[in-house]
């Protein structure tokens, strides 16, 4: 015997009405973010845009549906083209509407800024990462990334921030552009308090340049578009002639020249490359560069002119810098003010010439100690630190540098007690538990 299954008319039309609205949704999004000009529309204008075009097609097959039930089943094709057309015509004037009442943000020099005023202020930042266990994975425990620490920035210096890998160097960087949560504490720009979105202001006025610069560029782009596309992203400009003329100028800035404006990153050597990314950062005009190790990669000589090209621009220009490293010659020749930093807490703080001619602290000692020093007669290191960095998991009770501290002001006190902020001198403290013994 031959079975037949006979679908109900009214459930298939149903069916198709809400497929066809869902399918209208999904493009009718899709194309709003379509467009360079549509940099220039904040993300809530394009949602609305897109509600708006979809309600549109949401409207025609409506009537349809209502007025007859059987036209969605028998003409389901030419519906769904009829309905989706609607939609892309009155998004399309929408876009046009909405690109030519967009605040269309001006070309401008790079802004010279007032040196010594306070740019950046960060106070007891905690930032934690949560560990999960158990069957269904609850939280049992947190990595203590940065734990308490507060620094200010200063517009024309640069604060050197340095300690071992893992220390959680990076993780401020991070946190200051917006990237991650905090746990705890208070950041402030301009003496204002910034909130958890960033606005395209502060996207503007806070810049990176990252460590590893062919993870930094785009191998498809050529540089001019690569310098070009924080000027479209974040102040709308999309004039191929004038995004042209900016990128020229920013290229000279550091020391490039115009027939590498349409090269691709794969062309350029790696200090090249680094120049290339200061170039982008420069771009918007900013206030507070973060410089993520900009030099580790590369040879010691083309280390020395990136140093140099930044400590001209800070010099021209007043930039406040944050420059996170692990190489203590580095800092000394580009820090104004030096921040040491173990397992997520500040040890010690306080200008160059405080922390190298007098450190006080016993971990700011080892790493000034165990740098390398060429010695024609002995090949030995002068000094190692031993151990291994604590995990940050389980860290050590007391002070976390107190099992591989070498100090003779060691006592059991280190063992069991958190460490205090104890003032050296005028801008110069350190966190311990108890004062250093004075040098005679």
């Amino acid at each position: 015997m031959l079975y037949t299954i006979q679908t109900d008319p009214f459930i298939s039309s149903l069916l198709i009405y809400i497929f066809i609205m869902f399918v209208d949704l999904g493009i009718t999004f899709f194309i709003t973010h379509i467009g360079k000009n549509m940099q220039k529309i904040r993300p809530k204008n394009k949602t609305i845009i897109s509600l708006i075009s979809t309600f549109s097609g949401f409207f025609y097959i409506t009537i349809i549906y209502i007025n007859n039930t059987n036209i969605l089943f028998d003409q389901f094709i030419d519906q769904m083209g009829i309905t989706i057309g609607i939609s892309m015509v009155i998004n399309l004037v929408l876009k046009i509407y909405a690109t030519k009442l967009a605040k269309l943000q001006k070309l401008v020099d790079i802004k010279v800024l007032e040196k010594g005023k306070k740019l950046l202020e960060i106070k007891n930042l905690k930032i934690y990462y949560p560990i999960y266990g158990g069957m269904i994975k609850r939280v049992i425990g947190n990595v203590k990334a940065v734990d308490d620490v507060s620094f200010d920035i200063i517009s024309g210096r640069t604060i050197g921030l340095v300690g071992e890998s893992g220390c959680g160097k990076t993780t401020i960087a991070n946190f200051i552009l917006g990237l991650v949560p905090k746990e705890g504490g208070s950041i402030f720009y301009h003496g204002k308090p910034i909130t958890k979105k960033y606005s395209k202001y502060l996207r503007q006025k806070i810049q990176i340049v990252f460590q590893d610069p062919d993870a930094s560029l785009n191998p498809r782009m050529k540089v001019v578009d690569l310098i070009s596309e924080p000027l479209i992203c974040l102040l709308g400009i999309t004039n191929k002639d004038k995004l042209r003329q900016k990128a020229l100028k920013l290229l000279e800035q550091v020391s490039l020249k115009r027939e590498h404006l349409d090269r691709y990153p794969h062309e350029f050597s790696g200090g090249q490359k680094q120049r290339i990314i200061i170039a982008r950062a420069l771009a918007c005009n900013p206030e507070l560069i973060i410089l993520d190790e900009p030099t580790s990669a590369l040879d010691v000589s083309v280390q020395a002119q990136i140093l140099n090209l930044l400590k001209d621009l800070q010099s021209t220009y007043g930039y406040g810098f944050l420059f996170i490293t692990h190489n203590l010659a580095v800092v000394n020749h580009i820090a104004d003010r030096v921040v040491v930093m173990y397992l997520g807490k500040f040890v010690e703080i306080g200008n160059k010439k405080q922390i190298f001619s007098n450190p006080a602290h016993p971990y700011t000692k080892a790493l000034l100690s165990s740098h390398s020093k060429i010695d024609p007669y002995n090949d030995d290191l002068g000094f190692v630190l031993e151990g291994e960095v604590p995990s940050p998991v389980n860290p050590p009770s007391g002070c976390y540098f107190n099992p591989r501290c070498t100090s003779d002001a060691r006592t059991s006190a280190c063992e069991n007690e958190t460490p205090r902020r104890i003032e050296i001198e005028e801008d110069h403290c350190i966190w311990c538990i108890k004062p250093p013994k004075k040098d005679n």
